[in-house]
């Protein structure tokens, strides 16, 4: 396997190397060792701090969908296991996700949909240009048995399949809902695992290290600042990408493709590179570190007063026009195509414009945005990022555009529907295809910029999904699953929509299968020991009550308190829609953090009420 390896001591970086992952404090000082240099840390964490250490014989870092595959691979075979994860409930970024390819499943047989791996195989090649060749037939092979299957018999239903951008047959295979009805079946069958436990609010600060082995984790309680080790025989890393981080993601830009002036988040706002960070520490290799999935329709999130954080939104209705007022690409052409076109444009962002037949074609994807019962459209009715007017002339007027330019590429569009023909771009070459024209007042303008989403590169791993070293060595006792490894390069330098919760599952389960096969080997070794069961360690006080009033919330939001981004997230929304408490409160999940396995469960059974 060939790998591209980070210089760390060079001064430039070679052909075919990441140049740009050396960012700024990407690799601390005291962290930038020669290649054949040992990394040893030992178990003292802070100074002066008392330190307890734990042991577990796995430990998964990331309750995400990666993760948690990898976890119950693991503990269905009885291997203990202990997943950490910096946020209070499992999912990660995958509950706002969508759906999954996949290969020859029954939904697609009853669609009568014929596919084999492949065709499939074929058609990803030739839309990524560059996939990993292995990985990609690994995944065409397997995705049917070893994702469709598997969760399936965990009570996940996939009710329909659609058409993706890359595959000659529908593939999309999407649940009842978002990618959160794939995620808790497969959270809820590891909870029923005795041999699985967890522990929320811990954030993993980094591995340990003895002799070129990974020997455990050390972590901080966020809630209460405790720290302390967990010696493991094997770490797994399933933290995510980097993509919530703009500064990196600029920094390891991808060569060949024109840098925007402004780009937002559009990650999860936990996929800050750590699981990164803690594998380069320990030296490990990377691969296509300088790929990312780039979405086109960003939109500056209004309740971010930075407004550097995005939502994913969109209007199949509108047209879009540059800074001059002019259209420049097919508005539902391919994405790989419209990103070199928007960053072409001056400031690389632009314009979408519709009328009042067209504000119904307008949707916003988060789970914060949706199903909002108030009156008004929570982002159309918004002045500070919607530009609203009875005229044309007006709207060019109050988001800095040329009237006269945008009249025309709206009478333009107008002229190119009546004749069914998109003579510009080849957005529509009939009357059916076409949308309807821009004539109702009032008009909307929003404007909309590129936005991060997805690692396609990231740690080098073997099949089994090992890390590999800089020098395409295995690093023992560590592991790689999901987006921190980027989804293995099956994605190569064009996205594949579903084609990220796919290769999670399956590098997840991998990851664990390796584990357990050390586990069966050390079994006779280990027949005697203690599988303890690790708790996740008494209730946070979160300040409510039975008897608290939404002011008393209020109040409680108001407060700085590391660990609790989930519970301000959801509890401003509860405040928003006016939900009362019973809504998601009931004696198995009471006010207060869960710590037990009912008590988790209990819990997963209300996230659908957000997602």
């Amino acid at each position: 396997m060939s790998l591209e390896r980070p210089a760390l001591m060079a001064p430039a970086a070679t052909a075919g190397e990441s140049a740009g992952l050396l960012r700024r404090g990407y690799f601390k000082a005291k962290q930038v060792l020669a290649a054949s240099a040992v990394l040893v840390l030992t178990s003292n964490i802070c100074a002066g701090q008392p330190v307890d250490t734990q042991d577990a014989y796995a430990v998964v870092v990331g309750a995400g969908l990666a993760g948690l595959s990898a976890a119950v691979e693991m503990g269905s075979q009885g291997v203990p296991v202990l997943v950490l994860d910096m946020n209070s409930v499992a999912g990660g970024h995958a509950v706002l996700a969508g759906g999954v390819t996949l290969v020859g499943t029954p939904v697609q047989e009853r669609a009568g949909i014929t596919d084999s791996p492949e065709l499939a195989y074929a058609d990803w090649r030739q839309w990524t240009e560059d996939g990993d060749p292995e990985w990609t037939r690994l995944y065409a092979n397997e995705s049917r048995r070893m994702i469709y299957d598997w969760v399936t018999d965990m009570g996940v239903e996939f009710v329909r399949v659609a058409p993706a951008h890359g595959n000659s047959v529908p593939r999309f295979h999407f649940t009842a809902g978002r990618a959160v009805h794939l995620v808790l079946p497969i959270y809820r069958t590891a909870l029923g695992l005795p041999a699985v436990s967890f522990r929320f609010n811990c954030r993993v600060d980094r591995l340990l290290v003895d002799e070129g082995r990974v020997t455990g984790v050390a972590v901080t309680n966020l809630r209460s600042g405790r720290q302390e080790t967990i010696r493991a025989a094997h770490v797994v890393l399933a933290t995510g990408g980097f993509e919530n981080d703009v500064d990196r993601v600029l920094d390891n830009w991808t060569p060949g493709l024109t840098r925007p002036v402004r780009l937002l988040a559009g990650a999860a706002h936990s996929a800050n590179g750590s699981g990164h960070d803690m594998a380069a520490a320990a030296g490990a290799g990377f691969k296509w570190i300088d790929r990312h999935y780039i979405y086109v329709n960003g939109l500056p999130d209004p309740r971010d007063p930075a407004r550097r954080h995005a939502l994913t939104a969109g209007n199949d209705l509108s047209i879009w026009v540059n800074s001059s007022g002019a259209r420049f690409t097919n508005e539902t052409g391919f994405d790989k195509n419209i990103l070199r076109d928007l960053l072409a444009q001056k400031g690389s962002a632009y314009w979408a414009i519709f009328d009042s037949g067209g504000r119904a074609g307008f949707g916003v994807r988060g789970a914060a945005w949706l199903n909002n019962p108030g009156d008004g459209h929570p982002i159309l009715d918004d002045p500070r990022v919607v530009v609203r007017a009875d005229s044309l002339d007006e709207l060019a007027a109050l988001a800095g555009l040329p009237a006269a330019t945008l009249a025309h590429s709206v009478e333009r569009f107008n002229a190119m529907i009546a004749n069914g023909n998109d003579g510009d771009f080849g957005r529509f070459s009939s009357r059916d295809e076409a949308p309807g024209p821009i004539a109702e007042p009032p008009y909307y303008a929003v404007q909309m910029f590129p936005m991060t989403r997805k690692n396609m590169g990231g740690i080098a791993v073997q099949r089994g999904g090992r890390v590999l070293d800089r020098n395409g060595e295995v690093i023992a006792g560590l592991y790689a699953a999901g987006e921190v490894n980027g989804s293995v390069g099956i994605n190569g330098r064009h996205g594949l929509d579903g084609m990220f919760l796919g290769p999670a599952i399956l590098t997840g389960r991998l990851a664990g299968r390796s584990v357990v096969d050390a586990w069966l080997r050390e079994l006779p070794d280990a027949s005697g020991r203690r599988q303890s069961e690790w708790r996740a360690g008494a209730p946070g006080a979160e300040g409510m009550t039975p008897g608290s009033t939404a002011a008393d919330l209020v109040q409680l939001l108001a407060l700085p308190r590391n660990g609790y981004w989930h519970f301000s997230v959801s509890h401003e929304l509860v405040l928003e829609r006016g939900y009362e408490c019973s809504a998601c409160h009931t004696a198995l999940f009471p006010y207060a953090s869960p710590s037990s396995r009912d008590g988790f469960r209990a819990q997963s059974q209300i996230c659908t009420t957000c997602h």
